[in-house]
């Protein structure tokens, strides 16, 4: 007791210092000038309860300082370095001093208090005290106390609430005889601070009997807790356990133990527990265990997965009849250290998950099919895996073995106008899985349901896949997903759900700011019964890049700018729009937005010749990313006018100088000469060329009835030629039929009407030309011609001959027929001037060598004048009947 008096009389001290001891300038002001004995600050209680009054006087002497006069409002407080304005209580003046005495409030565990004379603008220190501020010790309580073999008791506490001040915790035990009726001695005192909250007290016999008692003590007071009545074993704490572990089965593993340092007399007087876990688990699984008698603790753990490691621990609390009547409970010992047990492998619980994917082939008779699946999880292996069985199966066959492999996959070619089913198989040491069964159905995938499907973003690296369950019991699902810029067919990825469930989150191979496609499929009996997609990103980012711009055409006040579409893989999401800004030199930029599918813009208003630039950014849900600059210079002139100008200029000059080369030449009579010659060729006459003074060395004639008068066309056509008598003319031999030489040795015939008249104009010859007869209205073209006799048809009044030609047809080679003909008239048959005589022969009249008649069409060089008839030439060269042909060479 009088340890705690001593304590408490030496912090109730009032602690004073003057100003000389520790100057202490306040912040915001200018250091103040100590002064020795000039002034004095008493602070009381130096100690005090958090929310208490403290009364603080502060003395000073104006002659000591040399100020003159001081007075009580000239004193300045600080609190923790704050300038305070404390309520002024009491000022006393008396014998040259001056005393100001005030009242504050402990508001913080620890403070500064000292007090100043204001003097000239000046702070002079005058004196510095200090304070604490705390609560006394309440609540205290003993938790727990425990009981070791090597012979101690330790004891653990509450302190209670925060005191604020240094408590110093004392922990008393004595050994009491019975259940603690009377002291039989003390065990020991400890002593601790509120940090630990635990003390041990070493004792020697632990079948006692214990009192314990726990009190605090600091400068504003004391505590004790409910004292504690226990029995040394009722408090027993017992050493972990010493742990083995084996398995012999795939799915149990046996564990045993036992106390160390004997502490135990038998394993029954303790009870165990037992906790054990997968190492690469999380939680722990707990199993209560009683030993038996007379038996070593041990305890087979079963229902765990094959081929898997484990960690267990034990642990043991002592069990006591003393711990009825105690205050205290047995504690649990500390878990053992951990030990390690691996199960026994056992067959594969299911059958690898089996995906395919048809590839393209060359051939339209066979498909290249892949076949993949996922390795099986460790709890679904129950052992290292050593092969993988696939077998392949046809329509009415049995099935057989397609690939032996350890690898994830399988290349076919198989026929693609059949179905193909597939098992497949997993094999360990033990077992093999059962088999997972594909089928692919034959030639192109038939349709199937649509399955609605939704997607939402469940992270920034995964996506949240949700659809409607089909209409019927779908024993699994293949969830397939990828970039939508690549090949899903060489970079997709795929899994397998065994369940039927209707979500799944993928964030394998998720990334932001790509565009995924994601398919899914329904599975019953390993065939496709529905599916659906969709697309999405996990998160919308700025594009990777913007656009770049292209000028495509420009005007004097106009700009058409291009750019191209953003590759898919550098878009980062969704692209709303586009903005367009330009400046031109002198004047505000301006920004036009334009729609996401828009890839041109024209930009009007520009003055000619002008530099105006140009940028571009896309924007998506999660940014916008500004592309490069484009300067453009405006035209001075719209397209085409300089060209329009320089090709006016170009002809007018053409003009002129041809305009000028005219006006010289038509000076000159021989360049007048050679340009109407070139111009306007002279056509000759052909009435004064030698072929109108020309006649056949050979000539028929054979003078028939014939009208007596001709008719005035016939006359002005031919003012000379004897039309009277004149019938025809006719070849020269009737009867002999003879092929001249050369078509352009053929005779043509004329017909008079008697043989003695004579005229004084020759026979106009002409070259071969049309030969119209009666009948004969469209005319025959030869390709090629030359100059041979004239053939001339005259009717008088129009009327035609009687006979259906203008001469007979005799029969060939009839001898009768040679010689001037016997039938009225006289028939003439002139030879062709390019051919030799040929005795006599001659073409049959009016007929071609190739059996056609001759038209007087043929002869490019020769015109027609009508004198009879209708007057009017035939469009084909052709003349009607009655009419005269004059020769025209």
């Amino acid at each position: 007791m009088w340890l705690n008096l001593m304590l408490s009389w030496i912090f109730s001290l009032g602690i004073s210092r003057s100003g000389a001891n520790s100057p202490r300038p306040g912040p915001g002001s200018r250091v103040p000038t100590p002064q020795p004995s000039c002034g004095m600050l008493s602070l009381h209680p130096t100690v005090a309860c958090l929310g208490t009054p403290l009364r603080a006087s502060c003395t000073l002497n104006p002659s000591c300082l040399q100020i003159g006069q001081a007075h009580p409002g000239d004193i300045v407080w600080r609190l923790n370095g704050e300038t305070r304005q404390l309520p002024l209580n009491q000022s006393i003046v008396g014998n040259g001093t001056v005393t100001v005495v005030t009242v504050l409030q402990a508001e913080r565990p620890h403070g500064e208090l000292s007090c100043y004379l204001s003097h000239r603008s000046n702070l002079r220190l005058l004196g510095m005290a200090e304070y604490q501020a705390g609560v006394p010790p309440t609540n205290l309580q003993v938790k727990h106390c425990v009981s070791f073999w090597g012979g101690n008791i330790t004891c653990y506490w509450d302190p209670g609430p925060e005191t604020y001040l240094p408590t110093t915790y004392t922990l008393h035990v004595t050994e009491e005889a019975g259940r603690c009726l009377w002291k039989f001695r003390d065990a020991g005192t400890c002593v601790s601070s509120r940090e630990s909250r635990s003390c041990t007290i070493p004792v020697e016999n632990l079948f006692s009997s214990f009192q314990v008692r726990l009190t605090a003590v600091n400068l504003l007071g004391q505590a004790s807790a409910t004292d504690k009545c226990l029995h040394g074993m009722s408090v027993v704490k017992l050493s972990p356990p010493e742990v083995s572990a084996t398995a012999d089965r795939s799915d149990c593993f046996h564990m045993a133990w036992r106390q160390p340092n004997e502490e135990l007399l038998r394993v029954t007087d303790a009870r165990y527990e037992i906790r054990y876990r997968e190492v690469d688990g999380a939680s722990w699984t707990q199993v209560n265990v009683t030993a038996a008698e007379d038996v070593p603790a041990s305890k087979d753990i079963c229902g765990v997965s094959p081929f898997t490691n484990y960690s267990i621990q034990v642990r043991a609390l002592y069990q006591s009849d003393a711990s009825r009547w105690s205050d205290g409970d047995p504690s649990w010992s500390a878990w053992s250290h951990e030990r390690f047990v691996k199960t026994l492998p056992a067959a594969p619980s299911r059958g690898p998950a089996l995906w395919r994917r048809i590839a393209t082939s060359n051939s339209d008779e066979r498909n290249e099919i892949i076949l993949m699946w996922k390795p099986l999880q460790p709890k679904e292996a129950n052992g290292r895996i050593l092969t993988y069985t696939l077998r392949w199966q046809r329509i009415g066959q049995p099935a057989v073995v397609a690939c032996l492999t350890l690898s994830l996959q399988c290349a076919l070619e198989l026929p693609a106008s059949e179905e193909h089913t597939f098992f497949l198989t997993a094999s360990n040491s033990v077992g093999q899985s059962p088999a997972t069964k594909l089928s692919i159905p034959a030639g192109q995938a038939p349709a199937v349901p649509r399955l609605p499907v939704l997607v939402s973003p469940a992270s920034d690296c995964s996506l949240l896949l949700r659809w409607d369950p089909p209409g019927f019991a779908a024993v699994a699902y293949v969830v397939e997903w990828g970039r939508a810029s690549e090949n899903r067919g060489q970079s997709s990825s795929w899994r397998y759900e065994p369940t039927n469930i209707s979500r799944v989150v993928l964030a394998e191979a998720i990334e932001p700011g790509y565009l995924y496609s994601l398919t899914i499929f329904a599975l019953s009996d390993g065939a496709v019964q529905a599916a659906g997609s969709t697309s999405a990103y996990s998160k919308q980012m700025a594009p990777f890049r913007a656009p770049t711009l292209h000028p495509t055409r420009v005007w004097p006040s106009q700009v058409e700018v291009q750019w191209e579409e953003v590759p898919l893989e550098e878009q980062g999401g969704f692209i709303r729009n586009y903005t367009i800004s330009y400046e031109e030199q002198g004047k505000d930029a301006q920004a036009v937005v334009v729609n996401g599918s828009v890839r041109r813009y024209l930009i009007v208003g520009l003055a000619p010749n002008s530099v105006v630039r140009v940028g571009i950014s896309a924007s998506t849900d999660g940014g916008s990313t500004q592309g490069s600059v484009l300067s453009i210079r405006t035209s001075s002139f719209d397209n085409g006018k300089v060209e329009l100008l320089l090709s006016s200029l170009c002809m007018g000059l053409v003009v002129l100088l041809i305009t000028a080369a005219l006006a010289c030449v038509l000076k000159h009579p021989l360049y007048v000469c050679l340009i109407q010659g070139c111009l306007w060729p002279h056509v000759p006459d052909p009435a004064k060329s030698h072929l109108a003074s020309w006649l056949p060395p050979k000539l028929w004639l054979d003078l028939g009835n014939f009208p007596v008068e001709p008719s005035k066309k016939q006359r002005a056509g031919y003012p000379d030629f004897p039309f009277h008598g004149v019938s025809g003319v006719i070849c020269g031999q009737r009867e002999e039929m003879i092929m001249c030489k050369s078509f352009l040795e053929s005779t043509w015939p004329a017909e008079a009407s008697s043989a003695g008249e004579k005229y004084s104009q020759p026979l106009q010859t002409i070259l071969r030309g049309d030969v119209t007869t009666p009948d004969q209205t469209q005319a025959r073209r030869q390709s090629k011609v030359e100059y041979s006799t004239v053939i001339v048809w005259a009717y008088p009044s129009g009327a035609p001959p009687r006979s259906s030609a203008p001469w007979s047809q005799p029969t060939p080679q009839s001898p009768e027929s040679s010689g001037p003909s016997h039938e009225p008239g006289l028939r003439i048959c002139s030879q062709s001037p390019s051919c030799e005589p040929l005795d006599g022969s001659c073409w049959q009249c009016g007929q071609q060598p190739d059996g056609g008649l001759a038209s007087l069409g043929a002869f490019p060089l020769l015109r027609t004048l009508v004198v009879e008839g209708s007057g009017d030439l035939q469009p084909n060269g052709d003349h009607p009947a009655g009419a005269l042909s004059p020769v025209t060479p």
